[in-house]
C-alpha cells in the first residue's frame, strides 16, 4: 500500500482527525447545552482548589475552554510526534526496519480510527442521555472502558488498572499493528511487531497503575 504512506494522503488523514475530533468535541457540548462559565466553574469545583486560587485558576481555564480547537491542536501536533517516537524506538529494538515516518503514518491513521469511533460512540450515547459538564472536562462521557463497571470508592490503582483497558485505545493499537504490517517495509513479522507494541502498552499500563498506588490518583 504505497498510496497510504504518500505525505499528501497521510497530510489528509491528519486533518480529518483532527476535524472529527473538533466535531466530537462541539457534540458533546452541543448536547449537553453547556457553555463555557459551566465548564470552567466544574473545572474549578473538582479541583477543590480554595476560593482564593478560584479567580487565578479561572483566568488560566477560560482561554483554553472557549479555544479548545486550538488546544486540541497544540495537543495533537505534541502527542503524534511524541507516541511516533516512542513506537519507532521501540521497534528499532525489535530490528523492525521501520522509518520514523511510517511509524508516523500508522500513529495518524490509528488516531483516524480511534477519532472515528469516538464520533459515533458519543452521537448514539447523545440520543439516549444529556452530558453533564463534569463529564465534558474529565472526558468521560465515553466511558468504554473496564474503569467504568467499577465503584467509584474503588482503589485508585484499581481505577487506573480499569480505566487502561480502554475499548478505543485497544482499537488504537489493533488499527496501527495493522498498518505497519500493511506498509510491506517490515523485517519483522506481524507477530513481532504486535509483541512490540503489546509489551509497549503493558509498560504503559505499569507505570499508570504504580503511579496511582504510589500517589492515590
Amino acid at each position: 500500500m504505497p498510496s497510504l504512506f504518500s505525505a499528501r494522503n497521510v497530510i489528509l488523514a491528519a486533518v480529518a482527525t483532527y476535524a472529527i475530533a473538533v466535531g466530537a468535541s462541539f457534540l458533546e457540548r452541543r448536547a449537553a447545552g453547556v457553555d463555557a462559565d459551566a465548564l470552567v466553574a466544574a473545572t474549578i469545583s473538582m479541583s477543590g482548589a480554595p476560593a482564593e486560587r478560584a479567580a487565578a485558576m479561572e483566568s488560566f481555564m477560560r482561554p483554553m475552554v472557549t479555544n479548545y480547537p486550538i488546544v486540541i491542536l497544540v495537543a495533537m501536533a505534541i502527542g503524534w510526534p511524541f507516541l511516533t517516537t516512542v513506537f519507532f524506538l521501540v521497534l528499532k529494538l525489535a530490528e523492525a526496519g521501520l522509518t520514523w515516518g511510517t511509524v508516523f503514518a500508522a500513529t495518524i491513521y490509528a488516531s483516524l480510527a480511534q477519532a472515528i469511533a469516538g464520533l459515533l460512540l458519543r452521537a448514539v450515547l447523545t440520543l439516549s442521555r444529556q452530558p453533564t459538564a463534569s463529564e465534558i472536562v474529565q472526558g468521560t462521557f465515553v466511558n468504554a472502558n473496564v474503569g467504568a463497571v467499577l465503584s467509584a470508592d474503588s482503589a485508585p490503582w484499581l481505577l487506573a488498572l480499569g480505566r487502561s483497558f480502554d475499548a478505543l485505545t485497544i482499537l488504537y493499537l489493533m488499527v496501527f499493528v495493522a498498518v505497519l504490517g500493511a506498509s510491506g517495509r517490515s523485517k519483522a513479522s506481524d507477530n513481532a511487531l504486535a509483541t512490540a507494541v503489546g509489551i509497549t502498552f503493558t509498560l504503559w499500563i505499569v507505570v499508570r497503575v504504580g503511579w496511582a498506588f504510589a500517589f492515590g490518583r
